[in-house]
């Protein structure tokens, strides 16, 4: 039984480690925060050009809708319960940013928050 729990923990630990690995690098605006590695069921990257990727693969807003009903059926969640965090980048457009809230709103996505690094000040 301790053999299969610590083959548990190593593979987690893998895991949570690769996934650093496929986000794209995204110069985050500093701000104040609750601390810690910002987390969701759903990661979208939004880079300085407006361009979308969601684990170091472009995708379309048409795109996103799928990944997001996947996702919210692979966690047996309803859409309005999925948490995405998108981690925009600070130099964006804001009409990029509103383009993936609309897009949020239209697939009945609730629960959704940006991405920041620590170091903001008040």
């Amino acid at each position: 039984m301790v053999d299969v729990v610590l083959q548990l923990i190593i593979f987690f630990m893998y895991t949570s480690a690769f996934s650093q690995f496929t986000r794209e690098p995204i110069n985050l605006p500093a701000q104040r925060g609750e601390g810690g590695e910002a987390t969701g069921d759903l990661v979208l990257d939004i880079d300085e050009l407006g361009n979308w990727s969601i684990d170091g693969t472009r995708v379309t807003p048409v795109r996103l809708g799928e990944i997001t009903r996947l996702e919210a059926e692979r966690l047996g969640i309803p859409l309005a319960s999925l948490e995405i965090l998108v981690r925009a980048d600070r130099d964006l457009s804001a009409h990029n940013l509103n383009a993936a809230a609309n897009a949020f709103a239209e697939l009945g996505v609730r629960r959704w928050r940006l991405g920041a690094q620590a170091g903001g000040t008040e």
